[in-house]
């Protein structure tokens, strides 16, 4: 064999040799299953910076009443949402409804759904009644967890390389930072992620468990009933499998039961959406309020340009994400899914494009990962790392905004 020969025959290999996952590019050897570890290892690096940074930067801004109750690094950690969902986790939902003097519901937490809460209080009555403790620790763990079942879907569908992407991508999104508080958020997208994956599996029964668990998380997670009744159909549709349809049967089972407890609890079956009505002021627009943001229309919001720019460039990304999502063609429970929970989203009045809830939609981080490599991948993931940071500390710095 020729010199050239071989140089041609070397190149040919090299250019047939198929792309190393960024996992596999590390200095040092890790297994697999330690990359979405470590993706989200990154997240808490910014995360610990911008408290840091904070300090007490933004103690003036929290109400007296939690300033009494957390202090230091609590009063980054327990934000907004998160005091809501540390009560019930310490003290159980109301007896009764509260009731203003005309007769309709007062803001209070039944509009938070119990899984979250139940987790945090299992853990605290291990450490001893040590709540914010427990809550750090079950949102550390949760975070990784669902870092790990992003990129085990991921690699399901579109192999190791993509889901390297991918995870990193789900990791340093802006709206990741919420990894940072007691949120919900973590704990539905670990759920959905391993219920998608049950679901492409053909694990009907193990799906619907995911799936009916999920809905006790969040009202959102009614996307993955949807996702699952599609699944269902199709398996119904093209192989006469009957089984599927348990995925389907119980998935709301999480949510229905909350319901169905609140129901008994303070005799009134519509509690919770006369809660999320009349005390918290959300109700569904069918995307009036979204369209009012994005086009700089609402008053409340352009008088605060920031977060006005906040809603339009997120609903620009989910946008661009959405139509990456039908050119990838991913299985379709996992497509529906994601516009499901964009759906609920940008339809609900007091929510519309907000970080958290597009980053919610994960399945856009798969599609995104099979487009972006290379030097492309790069300036994103720097951009997003970017953002993930100053919303991570421009959202303490404007307590009296609505929860991020």
């Amino acid at each position: 064999m020729s010199a050239q020969t071989a140089v041609d025959t070397s190149l040919a290999e090299s250019a047939a040799a198929p792309p190393r996952a960024l996992g596999e590019r590390l200095p040092w050897r890790v297994r697999p299953w330690a990359f979405p570890l470590l993706a989200y290892a990154s997240t808490w690096l910014l995360t610990l910076g911008v408290w840091a940074w904070l300090g007490d930067r933004n103690v003036a801004r929290v109400p007296s009443a939690e300033r009494r109750r957390y202090h230091g690094w609590q009063l980054h950690f327990v934000f907004k949402d998160a005091s809501n969902y540390l009560d019930v986790a310490r003290f159980g939902y109301p007896a009764h409804l509260p009731l203003a003097p005309d007769g309709s519901v007062r803001a209070n937490n039944t509009a938070f759904f119990p899984l979250l809460p139940m987790i945090v209080r299992a853990v605290a009555t291990v450490l001893g009644g040590r709540y914010v403790v427990a809550a750090l620790l079950v949102s550390v763990v949760l975070g990784a967890a669902s870092a790990y079942a992003v990129w085990r879907l991921a690699g399901h569908l579109r192999g190791r390389v993509v889901a390297d992407r991918a995870v990193l991508l789900y990791c340093v999104f802006p709206g990741a930072f919420v990894f940072g508080f007691l949120y919900s958020e973590s704990l539905a997208a670990l759920l959905a992620a391993f219920c998608l994956l049950a679901l492409a599996r053909r694990r009907w029964l193990l799906a619907g468990v995911l799936a009916g668990v999920g809905t006790a998380v969040r009202p959102n997670m009614v996307a993955l009933c949807v996702a699952c009744a599609v699944a269902a159909g199709l398996a119904v549709h093209r192989d006469r499998d009957w089984k599927s349809l348990w995925a389907p049967l119980l998935s709301p089972l999480g949510g229905a039961a909350y319901l169905a407890w609140g129901t008994q609890r303070y005799g009134d079956a519509r509690f919770w959406f006369r809660t999320q009505a009349e005390g918290w002021d959300q109700h569904t627009d069918w995307g009036a309020a979204t369209v009012k943001r994005v086009l700089w229309l609402d008053p409340a919001l352009s008088a605060e340009p920031a977060q006005n720019l906040v809603h339009t460039v997120f609903f620009v990304l989910a946008a661009v994400g959405v139509v990456w999502l039908f050119r990838t063609r991913l299985p379709l429970p996992a497509t529906v899914f994601a516009l499901g929970v964009l759906l609920l989203s940008f339809t609900a009045s007091a929510q519309g494009s907000k970080p958290r809830f597009v980053w919610t939609a994960f399945p856009l981080f798969v599609a995104a990962a099979t487009r972006l490599r290379g030097r492309a991948l790069f300036v994103v993931l720097l951009v997003f790392a970017m953002g993930f940071v100053w919303l991570a500390a421009w959202s303490p710095m404007h307590y009296s905004r609505g929860a991020p």
